[in-house]
């Protein structure tokens, strides 16, 4: 289980679950984000809006692709034991150990949970295992959180890339909610939020360690017709601005105290 305790680690930023973090409102880290240069003073800046913008290029071309990583849903198995086929395998204890299903060249194991939820989930973890190497292609949780408007997270786990992985996070009727790609064994990540209703990208993050190795944030918002709408940049000093209107880029510098 080395593999799954390495990938649960990576999984953290600042002690907090990356599926905790998404859930969070606006300005994600902007008390804990770290490093940057700090410049001499605030300022403020009104400029015509450029025809082109590479701020808005950079990101509306990587949201583009994070977007086509994911369907606009993905199909879950249940989560209710019953109703799950396979072997059961047991523990010396005579308690359930877990459920295995096996096709041609996948494994798909199902971990009981202790105690079924609220909701009637009864299933801990599934783990789709690569049947010749023995090694974990994609890992689904549903989410226990009551309340929690988000219900699974699927990590899709690419073999061939160590430093890369997908989490993917499901919603009601397993709609795809958001889409992160974390790379460098976690220390880069980006993500795009879907709208509910159409299924674009509202709004991306993107977090990576600096050059100094401390953390650099980008939080950007879509307007309705999926142009960018705001662009903030966040260190442990300093935050940037950029509001767009049709014809004009605001940009908006604050140091923060140190």
């Amino acid at each position: 289980m080395a593999d799954i305790n390495q990938f649960r680690a990576s999984l953290r930023i600042d002690r907090k679950n990356i599926s905790e973090y998404l859930e969070q409102s606006s300005n994600p880290l902007s008390a804990e984000a770290e490093a940057g240069t700090l410049a001499l003073s605030n300022y403020n800046q009104v400029l015509p809006r450029p025809k082109y913008d590479k701020d808005i290029f950079d990101i509306i071309e990587t949201s583009r692709v994070l977007n086509n990583l994911a369907p606009v849903k993905i199909p879950m198995p249940s989560f209710k034991l019953d109703e799950i086929n396979g072997d059961r395998i047991y523990n010396n204890d005579g308690t359930l150990s877990l459920i295995r299903e096996e096709e041609s060249d996948v494994i798909k194991d199902y971990y009981p949970l202790s105690k079924p939820l609220d909701n009637g989930v009864e299933i801990d973890k599934i783990y789709e295992i690569d049947k010749n190497t023995g090694k974990i292609l994609v890992a689904v949780e549903p989410i226990k959180r009551a309340g929690s408007r988000l219900k699974t997270n699927v990590t899709f786990l690419n073999s061939k890339v160590n430093d890369k992985y997908i989490l993917v996070q499901l919603g009601e009727d397993d709609i795809v909610n958001n889409i992160t790609e974390f790379s460098g064994n976690g220390k880069y990540f980006k993500t795009i939020f879907r709208d509910h209703y159409n299924y674009r990208p509202v709004r991306y993050l993107e977090g990576r360690d600096g050059a100094d190795g401390n953390f650099e944030m980008i939080d950007c918002l879509f307007d309705k017709f999926g142009g960018i709408a705001r662009i903030k940049r966040y260190t442990n000093k300093r935050e940037v601005s950029i509001d767009y209107t049709e014809d004009t880029k605001n940009i908006n510098v604050k140091n923060k105290e140190v």
